[in-house]
């Protein structure tokens, strides 16, 4: 991202805060940036899209920082989840993040309400996924349910305990005994079998989501990325490289998303992923994965 688009970015998200995003015009942005009518709309359509992007910048770098936490270390160490977790409320606290989901929520304005459920289902699967790597496969019927209880428990926990001891809050002691409390519930879980919401709900949320507007072509690929990576969980205990495997779908799925996809990138990501797979049951579906890729993304470049 160029300087001056950053720039923009950073000036409309003091005014957002300050004003509030409905209070704030483009021609508020323009003359806390410094920059013309025609620049902003070279950078962003409408201010909606602005503040999307100041969204996606953020916790692009939230995600980051997750990984590099997680390199060389054990994705089963719950301490290493619990800081990861803690990043995120730092993350929102830091750029005022539930003030302006708060604040759009009170709007009609469906396209970015969509953004704020998009994003929580994003965030839940992110934690479903590490309670996967904690709890282990054998109990991931149960980590869905606990994902949606755990991110329950520790939003409720937060916003009473400020109300008692304000800035004094222990975010650190709330989250360790958050997520203590729903590691002994999957324990609990394993033994009564009890289940409210299949994991296979998460992969439906996810394609959903991501499909809404795109075309016909676009939302096979989707889907079919969606499938594979299911599967590819589902399978994880036989498949021996399902980490690899897992890294090239979400690879390609993260390419796709991006404004110009580069077909050159996908159909080498599609090579190497046809290698992991051949020996095994999913080739036929990377195949035909990799034949649809080629009708919609090889015309664009």
């Amino acid at each position: 991202m160029n300087k001056r688009k950053q720039h923009v970015m950073q000036q409309a998200h003091e005014l957002f805060i300050e004003n509030g995003f409905q209070q704030t015009s483009i021609q508020d942005i323009l003359a806390a940036s410094n920059i013309s009518k025609g620049t902003f709309y070279n950078y962003f359509s409408s201010k909606n899209e602005l503040l999307i992007s100041i969204f996606k910048n953020i916790y692009t770098e939230l995600e980051w920082q997750r990984k590099q936490l997680l390199i060389g270390q054990d994705k089963a160490d719950s301490t290493l989840f619990i800081k990861q977790i803690e990043m995120l409320i730092k993350t929102n606290n830091q750029y005022k993040i539930i003030s302006l989901f708060e604040e759009i929520l009170f709007t009609n304005d469906e396209e970015l309400k969509n953004y704020i459920k998009n994003r929580r289902v994003h965030e839940l699967n992110w934690v479903y996924n590490r309670l996967v790597d904690i709890c282990g496969s054998k109990n991931k019927t149960y980590l869905l349910d606990c994902s949606i209880m755990l991110m329950g428990m520790i939003h409720s926990t937060i916003y009473m305990h400020t109300l008692v001891y304000q800035d004094n809050t222990n975010v650190h002691e709330i989250v360790q005994y958050c997520v203590n409390r729903v590691l002994d519930m999957v324990n609990h879980l394993s033994n009564t079998k009890e289940v409210l919401l299949n994991p296979d709900m998460l992969y439906n949320w996810l394609a959903v989501q991501t499909i809404n507007n795109e075309d016909l072509g676009k939302k096979e690929i989707y889907c079919m990325l969606y499938t594979l990576k299911a599967n590819v969980k589902k399978d994880n205990d036989r498949l021996t490289n399902h980490e690899k495997i897992e890294q090239l779908l979400t690879f390609v799925e993260e390419e796709i998303e991006i404004k110009h996809p580069r077909y050159f990138i996908i159909e080498s990501t599609l090579m190497s992923l046809m290698q992991e797979v051949k020996d095994s049951p999913y080739a036929k579906m990377v195949l035909t994965l990799i034949e649809s890729m080629e009708k919609v993304y090889s015309k664009q470049n």
